[in-house]
């Protein structure tokens, strides 16, 4: 049967179970009842459970009628920490947690991904890997996917996924070949003096003259160190120092991140954000230390993996809904820890904005975005109809 008529006929029953995800959002690693219902939901389709000792998310598996390789699709799970302002009858139930960022379609297309290829198991030659991903705005949940050593259940030799995008219209999707999301590290910068009365600073060595002397520095990191060609952002998000008018403290701290594209330049602008700031400390007879939470790496899609994933959305969606993306985003995604450290991959945009309604191009993490549920069946098809044309 053609794809998209199987999917067709559960719409109406994605838009319920998605509205529900929607109206009951969990944070990072509290996904319990999001678990549950996967759970659930996968067991009502036949699917089989995998117990690799997550505390929330689910992996599950579908064997084909015959043997072959095995296609993983991942999706994530979590919810943001912000409140939603959508008036929506089903907005967030939940004071300060929403899903801003599209977790809850990510959640909904792989539920139907895995009910929709239930049906289908005979005709396929391999088996399905479905990861539902805790803590991906936390960046740590595809390492615990990692740790717990999913890869076992069956060695995927390809991974898929899709993440929704306001910027383009609902019932399309977006396509990036090679570097598609940037790294994203997180580092953390002391800048220590010496405290003293504030009229009297020819006593004191002050880090907060140093710490504007460091910040004006650091903007040379994006400017002069980085190769033009290569994008990467950095931003000093937090600086923290002093209480009082008259007093010059002791110490400043602040943090930032660093976003690229490749990974030499990531490398060569860690290092220059070091050196900076520790040298322009010193020249100003400070002392400064440089400290970094490094995630993940940038998510670079195969291009093989793209070219298939566009054969498949020709024939469900229509190739006058596929669209090419220029731009990569500096945004991140832990999707990259899986590929292509195990198999090759690539994830596409899922567009989900309108013309009629103007809080569909709000964008993501944006609490007043609203989301066009038709990019559900979208989705959902695209990602059948790629693991039907990979196992046949």
């Amino acid at each position: 049967m053609n794809t998209m008529d199987l999917i067709k006929k559960y719409e109406s029953g994605m838009i319920d179970i998605r509205r529900h995800i929607h109206a009951n959002p969990e944070l990072s690693n509290e996904e319990f009842k999001t678990t549950e219902l996967i759970r659930e939901k996968l067991t009502e389709y036949g699917i089989e459970i995998c117990e690799i000792g997550m505390k929330t998310g689910v992996v599950g598996l579908l064997k084909g009628g015959k043997p072959g390789k095995t296609v993983a699709i991942r999706e994530d799970i979590d919810a943001l920490p912000m409140s939603e302002l959508t008036g929506l009858p089903f907005a967030s139930k939940v004071e300060n947690v929403c899903h801003s960022c599209g977790h809850d379609i990510h959640t909904t297309t792989l539920l139907f991904c895995a009910k929709v290829l239930s049906e289908l198991r005979e005709e396929l030659c391999g088996n399905v890997l479905f990861l539902f991903q805790p803590a991906e705005e936390r960046g740590s949940g595809a390492k615990q996917l990692v740790e717990c050593k999913f890869y076992e259940v069956s060695r995927p030799d390809v991974f898929v996924g899709l993440h929704v995008s306001p910027e383009y219209p609902a019932g399309s999707i977006g396509l990036k070949r090679g570097p598609a999301n940037a790294s994203c590290d997180t580092f953390y910068i002391k800048v220590s003096g010496k405290g003293g009365h504030g009229a009297h600073p020819e006593n004191c060595i002050d880090p907060i003259a140093i710490s504007g002397y460091v910040l004006a520095q650091l903007q040379t990191v994006i400017s002069r160190e980085n190769h033009p060609v290569y994008p990467a952002v950095m931003t000093i998000g937090s600086i923290h120092g002093g209480k009082a008018a008259n007093v010059i403290p002791d110490f400043v701290e602040m943090s930032g991140t660093l976003r690229s594209l490749n990974a030499d330049s990531r490398a060569k602008m860690q290092e220059a954000i070091e050196r900076i700031t520790k040298a322009s400390a010193e020249a100003m007879r400070g002392h400064a230390e440089v400290t970094w939470e490094k995630g993940m790496p940038p998510l670079v899609n195969d291009v093989e993996v793209i070219e298939d994933l566009q054969a498949a959305a020709e024939k469900t969606i229509g190739a006058d809904h596929v669209i090419t993306v220029q731009n990569p985003s500096l945004g991140s995604e832990d999707f990259s820890y899986l590929f292509p450290e195990y198999a090759p991959g690539a994830q596409f945009r899922l567009g989900s904005g309108n013309d009629i309604d103007p809080n569909t191009r709000h964008g993501l993490h944006n609490s007043r975005n609203v989301f066009d549920d038709s990019c559900l069946a979208a989705g959902t098809a695209v990602l059948v109809q790629y693991v039907r044309d990979f196992l046949r």
